[in-house]
C-alpha cells in the first residue's frame, strides 16, 4: 500500500491498481511473446495510468476543496480512483465544477501531451504518431521499431499517456452514473428513475460498440455499470 501526500491531500494507492494497469498495459501479451522491450513499454504504461488518473482525481478534490467541499482525500484502487470529501457541502454549482473538473484535467494534460509530440517530432511524423497513439493503448516497442526505425522506448509513454487522457477522460463523460457524466446528470436531472434511464441505455449502448472493438474488459465493465443502473432503476421505480 502506497501513501503520500500531494497538494496537501492524502492518497493511498492499492496494489490491485498496479495490477490493473499492468493488465491494460498488455502485460498478458508481453509474457506471451517475452521481448524485454515489451515488459519497458507495460512499465511505462503503468506510470502513465498513474499519472492520468492521479491528474483526474485531483481535479476533482482540489476543485472540491477550494469550492468548500471539506477535508478530501484520494483513493487509486483496481478500478480506477476515487476523490472522498469530508465535511463540507457544494451547492449544485459547485458541485458541477467539481465533477467536472476530474475529466477536465485529464483532457488539458491530453492537450499538453500533444503539445510536446509535436515539439519533438517534425510536424508530419507528429501527426502519424498521433494517429498511432489515439488507436493503441500500447504499441509494442518492437512493434513500433518497424514503423518508426529510431524509436525509442521511452516514446511508449507518451503513446499511452495521450490514449489514457483522452479516451478516459471522454469515457468519464458518458450519461452513466457512477461515472462523472452520470454524477453530473445527476446534478440536473431531478427524477432519480428518470436519471438512471439513461444510464442504462447510454450503458447499452457503450457494450455494443465496445463488441464490436472486440474489448472484453470494457465490455464487463460496462455491463456492470448498465445493471447497477438497472438495479437503481428498479428501485426508484418502486
Amino acid at each position: 500500500m502506497l501513501r503520500f501526500t500531494l497538494f496537501g491531500i492524502p492518497i493511498v494507492v492499492e496494489p490491485w491498481f498496479w495490477l490493473t494497469m499492468a493488465f491494460l498495459g498488455g502485460g498478458l501479451n508481453a509474457l506471451q511473446r517475452n521481448y524485454p522491450g515489451d515488459y519497458l513499454g507495460v512499465v511505462l504504461f503503468m506510470m502513465a495510468g498513474f499519472v492520468s488518473v492521479l491528474v483526474h482525481e485531483l481535479g476533482h478534490a482540489l476543485t472540491g476543496s477550494k469550492r468548500g467541499g471539506g477535508q478530501v482525500w484520494i483513493r487509486l484502487w483496481a478500478l480506477g480512483g476515487l476523490a472522498y470529501q469530508q465535511g463540507g457541502r457544494l451547492d449544485r454549482k459547485n458541485r458541477c465544477l467539481m465533477i467536472l473538473a476530474g475529466p477536465g484535467a485529464g483532457l488539458l494534460l491530453a492537450v499538453v501531451s500533444i503539445a510536446c509530440l509535436f515539439v519533438i517530432f517534425p510536424a508530419p511524423e507528429a501527426l502519424l504518431r498521433l494517429q498511432y497513439y489515439l488507436k493503441y493503448t500500447n504499441i509494442f516497442h518492437q512493434d513500433m521499431v518497424s514503423i518508426f526505425p529510431d524509436n525509442r522506448p521511452i516514446y511508449g509513454f507518451l503513446n499511452s499517456l495521450i490514449w489514457v487522457n483522452v479516451w478516459w477522460s471522454l469515457l468519464n463523460l458518458i450519461p452513466i452514473f457512477p461515472l462523472d457524466g452520470g454524477q453530473f446528470m445527476e446534478q440536473i436531472i431531478k427524477s432519480r428513475k428518470k436519471m438512471h434511464q439513461i444510464g442504462m441505455i447510454a450503458g447499452a449502448g457503450c457494450m455494443l460498440l465496445l463488441l464490436s472493438m472486440g474489448s472484453i474488459f470494457g465490455l464487463v465493465i460496462f455491463g456492470f455499470l448498465t445493471y447497477q443502473n438497472y438495479q437503481s432503476y428498479r428501485q426508484a421505480s418502486s
